[in-house]
């Protein structure tokens, strides 16, 4: 997919991650084109920051910052109240944000913390904002995925889908991801016909912030890693903006804007046996 982006002049775009990583160079890609972004941060003082950053790299300050722990649900949709309460459209809801805990944590609600932020918010903000995506069609939700090679075989233990009785900070990171992927697509099925359309993409080799809760050893490697790394995001601004993308409802764009039939690597019931478990766990 190669086409030209539509301006982003007058657009809303609410990002979570834009404080860092993959969501602040979105963030920078689509304030560029014009855009208002609204970045979720739980840190105000960090939001903030990354505004002044977006600000002083695009020449474009019309950003906000909305406070809120991705962690927590109570959190995630206290801003989405605020966020309705001062916004009449939503144009792009990107869920950039995520997570790594190499060690089992629960949340105050008793959701492990990497399930909780990596699923289940993008779940809690799809759900409280959903009206008012259908309202401002045509509009999208953005999600960011993992490396192809790793999708050709996606498996997500539904039996134990938090890992609670079996945890691993690598195989807990891994089904999460396949399973925001997952939901990614769910949406895209779940919106057909209403002008609001769901994408998932690859952003590639982009500086972040993914190691701050890793091994010591890890951390260490981080800043040759990033190095080498890229300080934009082309697939993340073209999956936001792209006009042809509202045809295309629940695709996976790799890191150079292909897309490719990642969809059809999952099991046709696994969407649904996810949106029960995450009703669930939000009480929805």
């Amino acid at each position: 997919m190669n086409g030209m982006r539509f301006t982003m002049t007058n657009k809303t775009v609410l990002l979570s991650g834009g404080t860092s990583g993959v969501g602040k160079a979105t963030a920078i890609g689509l304030a560029r084109q014009g855009a208002k972004v609204v970045i979720l941060s739980r840190s105000g003082a960090s939001g903030r920051q990354a505004l002044a950053d977006i600000a002083h790299a695009t020449g474009n300050d019309r950003g906000e910052v909305l406070v809120a722990d991705l962690s927590l649900q109570s959190s995630i949709r206290e801003a989405c109240t605020a966020f309705k309460r001062q916004h009449d459209r939503l144009d792009v809801l990107a869920h950039l944000g995520g997570a790594i805990y190499w060690d089992k944590q629960v949340t105050a609600e008793g959701v492990e913390r990497m399930f909780a932020v990596n699923v289940l918010s993008h779940f809690v903000l799809t759900r409280e904002l959903t009206e008012l995506l259908k309202e401002s069609r045509p509009s999208r939700i953005v999600t960011v995925g993992g490396n192809p090679r790793f999708l050709k075989k996606p498996h997500i233990d539904f039996e134990d889908i938090q890992l609670l009785n079996r945890f691993s900070g690598m195989r807990a990171a891994t089904q999460a991801m396949n399973a925001r992927i997952l939901l990614a697509f769910e949406w895209a099925k779940r919106f057909e016909e209403t002008g609001a359309a769901s994408v998932a993409f690859h952003p590639g080799w982009v500086k972040s912030g993914l190691t701050r809760h890793s091994p010591w050893y890890l951390r260490m490697m981080a800043p040759l890693l990033n190095a080498r790394a890229s300080e934009d995001c082309e697939s993340g601004v073209y999956a936001a903006s792209a006009m042809e993308i509202d045809e295309a409802n629940g695709v996976f764009l790799d890191d150079r804007m292909k897309a490719l039939p990642i969809r059809d690597h999952y099991d046709p019931e696994a969407g649904p046996a996810l949106w029960r478990i995450c009703e669930e766990l939000t009480r929805a």
